[in-house]
């Protein structure tokens, strides 16, 4: 790539004002995380965790007030459409896990192979 190719790159990623670019961007941002090639400081890791922990917090209590819900209905009719909306909840839990294994967890790299020839046999 060249110089002014990349130049307007950088430019082009920074002018977050049109919604096109607003997407891109963002399904730039997802698909770094996902692809587990990321490299994360300390403070990153610690701040997906927390999303995480947040949508795990917000699922359990989404889950537990629907289910108490549930239990606390007159049990003559079916009310299982009570559950439904905790699903919504247990999605975005599911997709920030997702996230935050590949991001977190990735398989290390595996190293180059070096392959031999000619001009390395002279080496000594």
């Amino acid at each position: 790539m060249r110089l002014q190719e990349w130049e307007r790159d950088i430019i082009n990623r920074q002018r977050n004002i049109v919604f096109p670019d607003t997407m891109l961007n963002e399904g730039r941002f997802y698909r770094n995380i996902a692809s587990g090639k990321a490299v994360f400081t300390l403070g990153q890791r610690i701040s997906l965790l927390g999303i995480v922990g947040y949508f795990l917090f917000v699922n359990a209590v989404d889950f537990a007030g629907r289910f108490g819900e549930f239990l606390a209905k007159d049990h003559s009719q079916f009310r299982g459409w009570v559950l439904w909306p905790s699903f919504y909840s247990l999605i975005w839990l599911l997709f920030w896990m997702f996230l935050a294994i590949n991001g977190l967890f990735a398989a290390p790299a595996r190293p180059r192979k070096r392959r031999g020839g000619y001009r390395q046999s002279h080496r000594a």
